[in-house]
């Protein structure tokens, strides 16, 4: 089988749903290729939610991109006429002695994003579901929230389908091949599809000889999620409407981070290292086992932090983080070919950007300009 199409989305995690979604809005004959399920545990896109913030301390360079994604989530949420982000406002906490909150901090200000900062006392007024020590001082952004995770790239596939894209399960890219009239796509059925473009957002499966230069710059690492549930009575310490999405930076630098419980969406309250507990990850592993020394050591912080949270999580699970040296993303378009496009190794910290990415990817498939510098992000700055 041939089929011709503009453009030909690889992989339908958030990156390539929101991909998909911004081209079919765009009015562009598109298909969709999953080589696993609607819903897999194989990636970085699925679970329950995800963080939105703007204060961000890794740095100013990601406000243009964090300002669309915004909007988008925004627009998404009209489009479906679906709740897909809970207002909670979040909080960054640390100690003074580390660096966490006033790199937040200064983003607030560098961005013109509404925030407040708070010491210890406020802390334990308008948070107390923290333990507030005297050393601790944060930042509020009233403006973060938590998104539906699953939720949202469901919708996002939906709004594609609904506007004539076709959607394939099941079925992989062996390879992407340029070729005369465009980019050639075999699939491991058998079928060969054909594109003015393809947009390439598959994480690691990228290193199957997709994208050549992004192999040596990226790892896969598995990481561990937990789940905690609060003792009884404290219950609505943790609820949305009192408890904010969050950062904590430890003292010795470890990053918590979490959502609250959201009936539910969100059963429990959610909490990972971010810079912790990583392992590498081989290609194609599936859901990995939570170790006892791990979950031991989540345990013990959290008990630290949140003295009202029982303390054994009540479920784990883990999911793959892409990372690169320096903990950015990598988009761009492949030196083979100016019409094959990608967006990969988001570090751990990308599916908040995912509606923006995608735009932008789009935007290169349909031989445009994106309304966001994506420059900042080239595989070039890790040669």
């Amino acid at each position: 089988m041939n089929d011709r199409y503009d453009a030909v989305v690889i992989g339908l995690g958030i990156m390539g749903s929101a991909s998909l979604w911004r081209l079919a809005t765009a009015g562009a004959k598109v298909l969709g290729v999953e080589a696993f399920g609607p819903r897999h545990g194989m990636g970085s896109s699925h679970g329950a939610t995800r963080i939105f913030r703007r204060a961000y301390w890794e740095g100013e360079k990601y406000l243009p991109l964090l300002a669309q994604a915004d909007s988008l989530w925004s627009a998404l949420e009209t489009d479906s006429k679906t709740p897909l982000c809970i207002r909670s406002g979040g909080l960054f906490v640390g100690p003074r002695a580390t660096g966490m909150v006033e790199r937040s901090a200064r983003t607030a200000r560098a961005g013109g994003i509404a925030h407040e900062l708070w010491d210890h006392a406020m802390l334990a007024a308008r948070a107390p579901a923290f333990a507030a020590a005297t050393d601790l001082h944060a930042v509020f952004e009233p403006g973060a929230y938590a998104v539906a995770a699953e939720q949202s790239r469901l919708c996002m596939l939906d709004q594609a389908v609904r506007r004539s894209t076709v959607v394939w399960y099941g079925d992989a890219a062996v390879a992407v091949e340029p070729a005369a009239d465009g980019i050639r796509i075999p699939l491991r059925s058998g079928r060969t599809l054909r594109a003015d473009s393809v947009v390439v957002t598959t994480g690691p499966w990228h290193m199957q000889g997709f994208i050549e230069e992004l192999a040596a710059h990226v790892q896969p690492r598995q990481v561990p999620i937990y789940w905690f549930a609060p003792e009884a009575g404290a219950e609505h310490l943790f609820d949305a409407s009192r408890f904010p999405v969050f950062l904590f930076e430890l003292e010795d630098g470890g990053l918590l981070y979490g959502t609250p419980s959201i009936g539910s969406i969100e059963p429990g309250v959610k909490i990972g290292f971010h810079n912790r507990q990583q392992r590498p990850a081989s290609l194609g592993e599936g859901p990995g086992v939570v170790s006892a020394a791990d979950e031991q050591e989540i345990s013990r912080r959290v008990q630290q932090v949140f003295p009202r949270l029982q303390p054994r999580p009540t479920r784990s699970a883990t999911c793959i983080y892409t990372m690169t040296a320096d903990e950015s993303f990598i988009i761009g378009t492949a030196r083979a070919h100016p019409r094959i496009h990608y967006a990969s190794a988001c570090s751990g910290h990308g599916f908040k950007f995912a509606p923006a990415i995608g735009d932008a990817l789009a935007r290169l498939a349909q031989g445009q300009a994106p309304d966001v510098d994506v420059r900042p992000f080239s595989v070039d700055r890790l040669c």
